[in-house]
């Protein structure tokens, strides 16, 4: 661990960690009626709140009151509803996208630290940080229909493209599960870096990145196989981490550099490092404009990156403590 690192326990690991102690192929008439939502949504974790984004204007439309310690949110693949685990509260506050209103509170296990919703918009899967699970959630009813054991203190999670697995990175563990989600089984659990604190999977589904913060690199999971094919370095405590549009590209959040490193998927190569604010604690993509969204742990802010010169165009203030950031996701 280098010296920096002790400031991201004050950062990140005292907001998420210290706390913790169906296929794509399916029927078109299965999936939810399809909305473009150009919009990012920011969890203020010590506001109890999420900000909306227009992402045309890069202003705060809306902030809208959760749960206790929202730490991480995810938007559904039709738009119409943001997902955002309360990790004081052990529920998920279920937004209505069109009104910016709560429409439902879901319980699920302790400290629920990371989510992710389905490519097909079925069902989503939250990541309980001390209970060392995943609640699965049927969003059509707003219930939880299955419980699956996983590592130690997970505190991220991802989702293939065509919804056959789930991948859940444990931070003690230094490990990622593989879930089946035709089983809802843990079907393999590859080693990766130490403290694995983001995961990310490519759009087709080959590989799954993974931000190791206590390395400082990023392991590229070889989904075929389940094993570490090629590790890349970047900044100091690898926080966060989000593919580009179409993959070309991974986005790295470095919290203790306050940088982005941007990663070449062709080649594993960082191609660039962008200062962005401090603490940058999460970052997501919007899948029209391929602009990237970090949010600012401690500057309160969220930084945004144009993709073609990897700089930042506009600096947004949001509310206080922001530690998750989400957009519709591409598929």
């Amino acid at each position: 661990m280098t010296n920096e690192q002790p400031a991201l326990k004050k950062q990140l690991t005292a907001h998420r960690f210290a706390r913790c102690t169906l296929p794509l192929l399916v029927a078109l008439t299965a999936l939810p009626a399809f909305a473009d939502n150009n919009h990012a949504y920011v969890a203020n974790e010590n506001d109890n709140t999420v900000s909306v984004i227009d992402l045309a204007t890069n202003a705060v439309t809306a902030t809208v009151p959760v749960g206790n310690a929202p730490l991480s949110l995810a938007v559904s693949p039709n738009g119409g509803r943001v997902y955002v685990a309360n990790a004081n509260d052990n529920t998920v506050s279920v937004i209505d996208a069109a009104s910016n209103t709560v429409t439902g509170t879901i319980t699920v296990g302790n400290t629920p630290g990371a989510i992710v919703v389905s490519p097909n918009g079925a069902d989503a899967y939250v990541a309980n940080a001390n209970a060392a699970t995943v609640s699965v959630i049927d969003t059509a009813s707003g219930t939880v229909i299955a419980t699956v054991p996983v590592g130690t203190i997970p505190l991220s999670i991802t989702a293939s493209p065509n919804g056959a697995h789930v991948y859940v990175g444990n931070v003690v563990d230094n490990t990622v599960s593989v879930i089946d989600t035709g089983t809802n089984t843990v079907s393999a659990t590859v080693p990766v870096g130490n403290s694995p604190f983001g995961v990310a999977a490519g759009p087709f589904g080959a590989r799954v990145y993974v931000a190791n913060l206590g390395d400082n690199d990023v392991s590229v999971i070889d989904t075929s196989t389940n094993t570490v094919g090629a590790t890349v370095a970047t900044g100091n405590s690898p926080a966060a981490i989000a593919t580009g549009v179409l993959g070309a590209r991974v986005y790295v959040a470095n919290n203790t550099d306050n940088t982005v490193s941007v990663i070449n998927t062709l080649n594993n190569s960082v191609v660039a490092t962008t200062p962005v604010g401090s603490a940058p604690g999460a970052v997501a993509v919007s899948r029209d404009s391929g602009r990237v969204y970090v949010a600012n742990t401690s500057s309160n802010s969220v930084s945004v990156i144009s993709p073609l010169t990897q700089k930042v165009i506009a600096t947004i203030n949001v509310g206080n403590q922001p530690i998750a950031v989400a957009t519709q996701p591409e598929w």
